[in-house]
């Protein structure tokens, strides 16, 4: 092998092994502020495991477990290392904002303790000056923005009909 040919070689490992920062953020929703870093796999991170059940537990509570219910769920890392996980429930047309826990009971009480839970149309306005000082409401826009992105990268999820537990 000639020397060129190593060199060669040797640049493509360490471009390959490279973060890639800004391919990474090109794609991400810019509607945070400040950009996310990145994605992250939400079920493989143990603050987020067995999304199913905290999904199961949310529809019962809502009562809508008598028809199929879609979910996305996608996973944001920032600079700091802080993570935020904004799952899209499609009938319901919320964006619901899941804290997770290392406790697996509080893991999938979670979503319907979420202290978001952003209904299109009921808690999102046309303009950012619309939001008129609310820390609560985002715009269309916005919600817009992460549902489109759980859609087109996050993991989906089905939770087909079920007979809820007696109260």
């Amino acid at each position: 092998m000639t020397g060129a040919r190593i060199a060669c070689i040797g640049l493509v490992a360490v471009v390959l092994s490279a973060p890639l920062p800004a391919c990474a953020g090109a794609d991400l929703p810019d509607t945070f502020g400040s950009p996310p870093r990145g994605r992250f796999v939400v079920s493989r991170n143990p603050y987020f495991l067995g999304p199913e059940r905290a999904m199961r537990n949310r529809v019962a509570i809502d009562g809508k477990n008598r028809v199929a219910n879609h979910f996305c769920v996608v996973g944001y890392e920032w600079p700091d290392g802080n993570l935020q996980v904004w799952v899209n429930w499609k009938e319901e047309k919320t964006n619901i904002l899941w804290d997770g826990s290392e406790y697996r009971d509080m893991r999938e009480a979670g979503l319907t303790t979420a202290r978001r839970n952003l209904k299109l149309g009921r808690d999102t306005v046309e303009t950012v000056d619309d939001i008129n000082g609310s820390t609560y409401l985002v715009t269309h826009a916005r919600w817009h923005s992460i549902a489109d992105d759980c859609a087109a990268h996050g993991e989906k999820y089905v939770i087909k009909p079920f007979r809820s537990k007696p109260r």
